[in-house]
């Protein structure tokens, strides 16, 4: 199997985890995706830009990241190996994105247009399934995210990131994860003290 058929291999099994797709089903969204390379600081969506893409991440970590018009940076999410990434919501309304999409670290990626792979969703029931179970993971993702920044001390909110990625320390750097929780470097840095 060469890389190629492996890339689209790992795509499929993780498509596959949300929900089952048949094979020879699958085969026809190949053609969709073209591999792209990023590398450290490169956008894959920028803020204000009319986004037309989602992606699959092989390699490389990425952060959506919010930025005020005081230059204030907001990350809501990361995107990791095996994650889906692109701004749903502004691909849903056409409208320009709201968030920016960046490489943390260089990354290899497989890119297809979303107006393309919705097209799938009338021409089996398995594609329609898996945008209404994808729409339905991305919702519970960002909900779990609002209760964790209303309801959570920053504490709790560290101690849940690194239960999900014990290795994120190692991938990202601090001020990202400061941003991610909502808080300033020098707060995580209290936290992490306090542990030590």
């Amino acid at each position: 199997m060469d890389q190629k058929d492996l890339n689209w291999e790992k795509i499929y099994q993780t498509v596959n985890r949300i929900s089952p797709i048949p094979k020879e089903v699958w085969k026809k969204s190949e053609a969709l995706y073209t591999i792209r390379k990023l590398e450290y600081g490169d956008f894959l969506i920028k803020q204000g830009a009319q986004p037309t893409e989602f992606a699959f991440v092989f390699s490389g970590v990425l952060r959506e990241y919010y930025l005020t018009d005081q230059g204030n940076e907001y990350i809501k999410s990361f995107n990791f190996p095996g994650d889906f990434t692109g701004s749903y919501f502004d691909l849903l309304t056409e409208q320009p994105s709201t968030c920016n999409i960046r490489a943390i670290t260089d990354c290899e990626l497989a890119v297809a247009k979303f107006s393309e792979f919705r097209k799938l969703f009338s021409q089996n029931i398995a594609w329609e399934r898996l945008g209404r179970i994808f729409a339905e993971n991305l919702f519970l993702k960002k909900a779990r995210r609002e209760y964790e920044l209303l309801a959570l001390s920053a504490e709790e909110r560290y101690d849940l990131l690194l239960g999900s990625r014990p290795d994120i320390e190692e991938l990202i750097p601090q001020y990202h994860i400061a941003s991610y929780l909502g808080i300033t470097p020098v707060s995580l840095s209290r936290i992490r003290a306090k542990r030590k």
